[in-house]
């Protein structure tokens, strides 16, 4: 054999050699291309699970969050329609004419339990309905010996009965707490059922 075909012969092998190399280069290439590409689309398809996932949540959140606010809107409309109730009340109390209120707090004075003490009024209270409450005691509960005290304290209506130290306190205020705390529940009831 000649040096030509022998180099020649050298040359086709390698070159044969190279383009086998090249082939299985390429296959290599591809197949981790495509190894590559399922990677990433089953991490991308993860993402978009996982970010369906928090999206539902979050809506969730923003629903029972929104839900909450509603039932805390809704109480305090509630809240405030009771108080208006009793606002109306005291309203009411606060208007009654001269011996209407003197015969309601004569009876008030009685419904304590109690026959003898000093009645304390406000100033206001004592000056209009003083007289006429003492009178309507002597009629309609004489055996109550009530005194109407020299003593005059702050408040909107109703009385204190004062034995010794001791003071009850029949004032409106005191009166409408005390039915705020009994009567919500059956108020809301009718207001809201």
């Amino acid at each position: 054999m000649s040096i030509e075909k022998i180099t020649e012969k050298i040359v086709t092998d390698a070159e044969e050699e190279a383009k086998a190399v090249r082939e299985e280069a390429d296959a290599r290439c591809a197949a981790l291309l495509a190894e590559a590409r399922q990677k990433a689309d089953a991490i991308l398809t993860e993402r978009e699970k996982q970010g369906q996932e928090e999206k539902e949540k979050r809506v969730q959140r923003m629903h029972a969050v929104a839900d909450i606010d509603g039932k805390k809107l809704r109480l305090e409309t509630k809240q405030q329609l009771i108080s208006a109730c009793f606002d109306q009340a005291a309203a009411k109390l606060s208007s009654m004419e001269t011996q209407q209120y003197a015969a309601f707090l004569a009876a008030l004075a009685a419904s304590t339990g109690e026959t003898t003490g000093e009645l304390v009024l406000s100033a206001s209270d004592r000056k209009t309905v003083g007289e006429a409450l003492m009178a309507a005691l002597s009629t309609q509960f004489p055996a109550c010996q009530f005194t109407l005290s020299s003593e005059t304290r702050a408040m909107d209506g109703g009385l204190f009965l004062k034995q010794g130290a001791v003071y009850l306190n029949e004032t409106f205020e005191a009166l409408l707490e005390d039915a705020k705390e009994q009567l919500t529940a059956e108020v809301a009831q009718k207001l809201f059922v």
